[in-house]
């Protein structure tokens, strides 16, 4: 009896690690001066700076991270990956605009009212030249990560299949009208605890829709070397979880191993227009934020 109750709780603790939902661990950003980096989401962005399990130069974000990796050349500042920006809220966006620009803040496009909505959106330059939007959300908090997708439903079936993340829709079709209008984007949104991940289909038409301020884009580059370098999702147990992608046809860029840039077993996979994501071993957050390695 004591056995067979073994090998079931076994069993059942191999299933829930295998389908349990992927919880949002990190950003990774490549900044030729991390310290700036840092000082710089802590100033205007309210983050925490931290030294992530005694190895990385990060920012707690409520309930993730932002990780930055050290690298010798500034990245490519042009946009033409898969992930478009990261994404804070804000309460009262013209006022903010107003005193991020007397600090200095670069920006991309100013406070813009949302088509149809009472709100504002900006888009601020970054340290390493990552994008980051303010958008009209009523509170100050790290909010969402965009990206862009030649097709927005194959794309969220993919989260959903290999990381257990279920659109709020589950098919989109893709819409006929003005791509200037919210009702003319192709869009989906995937939320992971409290991070939404937003679904743009990626802004071809020629000419381009106005919220895009380069030439169309035809074909999304990879995301390993640009500002954002790949998002991370954890798991407590990640071998169940190698082993279901493995099995599911997904390519696998690297091996489980820890990582000595932050102490962390993880593996490395390529999403859905050549996003590259990092499957990591650690409880979820905030458990497991100031565990020793």
């Amino acid at each position: 009896m004591l056995r067979s109750i073994v090998v079931w709780s076994l069993f059942v603790c191999s299933f829930v690690q295998a389908t349990e939902p992927a919880r949002f661990h990190h950003v990774r950003i490549n900044s030729v001066n991390p310290d700036q980096s840092i000082k710089y989401y802590a100033k205007h962005f309210g983050g925490v700076p931290i030294k992530f399990n005694r190895a990385a130069d990060a920012i707690f974000c409520e309930r993730s991270f932002l990780i930055f990796n050290k690298v010798d050349t500034a990245p490519p500042k042009e946009h033409l990956s898969g992930i478009w920006h990261i994404g804070w809220g804000g309460v009262d966006v013209m006022n903010e605009y107003q005193w991020m620009k007397r600090q200095g803040v670069e920006f991309q496009t100013p406070p813009t009212p949302l088509p149809g909505f009472d709100n504002f959106y900006m888009y601020i330059v970054g340290p390493s030249g990552e994008l980051i939007e303010v958008n009209t959300m009523g509170h100050h908090r790290f909010a969402h990560v965009h990206f862009f997708s030649e097709d927005v439903n194959k794309t969220c079936q993919w989260y959903a299949e290999h990381l257990g993340l279920k659109a709020r829709r589950p098919t989109v079709p893709r819409p006929k009208g003005d791509p200037n209008t919210l009702l003319g984007i192709w869009m989906n949104f995937v939320p992971c605890d409290n991070v939404l991940m937003i679904f743009f289909g990626k802004p071809d038409q020629d000419p381009p829709p106005s919220w895009w301020p380069s030439a169309p884009l035809k074909e999304i580059q990879p995301t390993t070397g640009r500002p954002i370098d790949h998002l991370a999702f954890s798991y407590r147990q990640i071998d169940p979880v190698l082993q279901r992608m493995r099995d599911a046809g997904v390519m696998i860029s690297s091996e489980p191993a820890v990582r000595p840039e932050h102490g962390l077993r993880s593996f490395f996979v390529v999403g859905p227009e050549k996003v590259s994501i990092e499957i990591v071993e650690a409880k979820p957050i905030p458990e497991g934020i100031w565990d020793s390695p």
